[in-house]
């Protein structure tokens, strides 16, 4: 199946399609192994900006990924990993950007010879986002959106967002490249063996969410070893509907004799563990930091001694929503206690502390509910409120602090689209309006967002 999609996309010269992706995923996909560390055994200086030594070396990369090629990958990652306009001004290299991301798409379409694909891989930018930071969430998008367009019309089949441990900044990626072109997404966040990143993400609601955003397969990479990723990996498979990918270290790093680094695990050792990532769920295989071409070859190996497993989609009948820490699960047919309105047009001191940029409010009215609701509603159309801003704002707190799931009551389209798009995780909308009016807008919304259950008058409708 893999050689046939690779065969007609050469013959056509047509882009890989998230169809084609699907069936290619119907068998166990090998990905690469690590880059960073093996051009760093191959002469490449600590402390360079990785992307420009490769164009100037392109040899080097070329042989380590024929290499993997080789040993049985299907998926290449493009050194494209930092080349966005944020990380690239940090070396002086702003104004060569579409070159080096040319390049580098370049280099491993080269390397591939149309024997595997290529991904365009996309990581975080080292900005923080607002309120930690001076980075608006559109403004990140943008940056994406970006270098996106950039490794696109370079060729790529198919782009990654990986070594994410920003849920929020993991979104932004995704959307903008929805908002970009049609390829196939994969990503992937670095998780802890607690199943949570470094922000505080759990593995449950980046699987929820980032599905529910379209993403064409969702899993982990980097971190720690497979054995300390199993776990993990447990907790994606349980709730993802699209084939999870698991691409850890070689064990865990350790200072080697000439003050480098290594990783205390072998070829032989990290493909045994990666068989549990297997009998876990994984169908997407590969690895991170410290692995070579050898560590991929003995998981090809592994993997063509077992009889493939369809990689996805999973059946799953529950509804659900999420936070960047929680998921929670609904029946289909399930009453909900909708509880209390947190509403601005009832309450004159949501207003005057929102005016305040202070939630201590909402937040205590959220807790009052948290035992007897099943979803807790959010209100903030008001007379001089922006109702879009307002909700969001309200929406973020109360998840930061309360453990229920939200439902927005809307009186504005824009609000709707406005919340979802920058929301971190899913919620259910309720529209306070005519429903036929507006049914093919809001249902196509929800759709866009993974929103699964939206509310007219009460009246419960999935989409």
């Amino acid at each position: 199946m893999i050689t046939q999609i690779r065969r007609r996309m050469c013959q056509e010269e047509e882009n890989m399609t998230k169809q084609e992706f699907k069936e290619a995923a119907e068998q166990i996909l090998i990905l690469d192994g690590a880059t960073g560390s093996n051009l760093l055994k191959r002469g490449m200086p600590y402390g360079v900006c990785t992307e420009l030594w490769v164009t100037e070396h392109p040899q080097v990369m070329k042989q380590l990924q024929e290499e993997y090629i080789q040993m049985g990958s299907d998926i290449i990652y493009a050194p494209t990993f930092s080349g966005n306009r944020i990380k690239l001004k940090e070396y002086g290299l702003l104004d060569r950007m579409e070159e080096l991301n040319e390049r580098l798409v370049e280099i491993s379409r080269e390397a591939s010879g149309g024997n595997a694909f290529v991904a365009g891989d996309i990581t975080m930018t080292g900005a923080q986002l607002e309120p930690m930071g001076d980075l608006s969430f559109e403004e990140l998008v943008d940056v994406y959106k970006e270098q996106i367009r950039l490794v696109v019309a370079a060729g790529v089949d198919l782009l990654v967002v990986e070594t994410m441990m920003s849920l929020q900044e993991t979104r932004a990626a995704v959307l903008a490249a929805r908002e970009v072109c049609d390829l196939p997404v994969m990503a992937t966040l670095s998780f802890q063996e607690n199943k949570k990143t470094l922000y505080g993400v759990s593995a449950k609601a980046a699987a929820v969410v980032l599905q529910g955003l379209g993403v064409d397969a969702v899993g982990l990479n980097c971190s720690a070893g497979p054995d300390k990723m199993l776990e993990a990996v447990k907790e994606l498979a349980s709730y993802a509907q699209v084939p999870v990918i698991a691409k850890p270290n070689a064990g865990m790093p350790k200072l080697s004799k000439d003050h480098g680094t290594e990783y205390d695990m072998d070829a032989e050792t990290f493909a045994a563990h990666m068989e549990s990532l297997l009998d876990a769920g994984a169908s997407i295989l590969g690895g991170c930091c410290g692995s070579t071409p050898e560590f991929i070859g003995r998981v090809a190996e592994m993997v063509r001694q077992r009889k493939a497993v369809p990689a996805g989609n999973r059946r799953d009948d529950r509804i659900l929503l999420a936070s960047e820490r929680e998921v929670y699960e609904f029946a289909p047919g399930q009453k909900l206690s909708l509880g209390k309105l947190i509403d601005f047009s009832v309450n004159e001191e949501l207003v005057e502390e929102f005016q305040e940029d202070i939630f201590d409010t909402a937040v205590d009215l959220a807790f009052d509910m948290e035992e007897d609701a099943d979803i807790l509603r959010i209100c903030t159309s008001a007379p001089g409120v922006p109702e879009a801003q307002a909700a969001l704002a309200v929406a973020e707190e109360v998840a930061r602090n309360v453990n229920l799931p939200l439902l927005l009551a809307a009186d504005s389209l824009d609000t709707i689209s406005y919340v979802l798009y920058h929301f971190s995780g899913i919620m259910a909308i309720q529209w306070n309006h005519n429903l036929e009016e507006w049914e093919t807008q809001i249902k196509s919304m929800a759709k866009s967002y993974g929103v699964p259950i939206v509310t007219i008058d009460n009246e419960i409708i999935y989409c």
